[in-house]
């Protein structure tokens, strides 16, 4: 029988018989190894895969499986290995994934992940100097348009916002023709993240972003509109604003290696207080 065959009569067992606790299919053996159907159920636990994918994932899994076997079972013949090293090294590294894992339970149980803007801004204020800009910060309006579109014209008026009524205009017209629109007045954005969907070449920065300027050119089929409403100079403090969630993740970052190091002392302070440990 051929070995596609094989495979997808296993997947059909396995989607049949997952979960009943039985072994299942003998899928392969090396030496006193064996590997069951119900060893690779986890495999398919949330149906990640396409029934054509999960053949091919029971195949290579069933052959990484055996070549893995046969170089265990030659390593266990070896003389020029040392096993009880290796054996240590399992046991302090099966002890270090433990400990690890009840620190982390420990931690979801006990972590205050509030964090207020108060505490926001205090870190803030007293760390300025971690937050230098390396680069310019910008708020820009931007629309990629294709070439037959129609009205062009109006936009390359619009997209300069001169007039009230201009960003409403430009907006119900990016919803309908726009390949691409970004405009945002309350955050900030990086230029260079800019340039990633502005073909902008030979340019010179600093003059572009210090004059705001506004231009329109033409590329690969589209119009594109770009407008450098407001910047922040790099080498100056970067905005509030735009660092609030690195601010948040420093201080639940802190407050994590805080707890965690209370835990630690915690369990070791009560297992000496119980006459749990004894050291002769």
């Amino acid at each position: 029988m051929p070995k596609t065959l094989i495979y997808i009569g296993i997947l059909m067992l396995l989607t049949a018989c997952s979960g009943n606790g039985d072994k299942g299919l003998l899928l392969a053996s090396v030496g006193d190894e064996e590997l069951y159907q119900s060893d690779l159920n986890y495999l398919f636990a949330k149906d990640r895969y396409s029934f054509d994918d999960s053949v091919e994932l029971v195949r290579v899994y069933t052959e990484q499986w055996v070549e893995e076997q046969i170089f265990v079972m030659k390593a266990a013949e070896s003389d020029q290995i040392d096993h009880e090293t290796i054996d240590q090294r399992v046991e302090k590294f099966r002890n270090d994934l433990i400990i690890y894992e009840l620190e982390n339970a420990l931690l979801a149980e006990r972590l205050d992940t509030t964090v207020t803007d108060e505490q926001i801004r205090s870190y803030y204020k007293s760390n300025e100097k971690e937050f230098q800009l390396n680069d310019y910060l910008v708020k820009v309006l931007y629309i990629k348009i294709p070439f037959d579109a129609p009205d062009v014209e109006k936009i390359a008026q619009s997209y300069k916002l001169t007039k009230p009524t201009d960003l409403a205009s430009i907006q119900e017209y990016a919803k309908i023709y726009a390949s691409n629109f970004y405009y945002d007045a309350e955050n900030w954005i990086y230029f260079d993240d800019i340039l990633k969907e502005v073909p902008l070449h030979d340019i010179n920065k600093d003059k572009f972003i210090l004059k705001k300027s506004k231009t329109r050119f033409e590329e690969g089929g589209f119009y594109y509109f770009l407008n450098i409403i407001d910047y922040k100079l790099k080498n100056t403090i970067s905005p509030l604003n735009f660092e609030k969630q690195n601010i948040k993740d420093r201080i639940l970052n802190i407050r994590v290696s805080k707890l965690r190091e209370e835990i630690k002392n915690e369990i070791i302070t009560n297992a000496y207080a119980t006459d749990e440990v004894k050291i002769y």
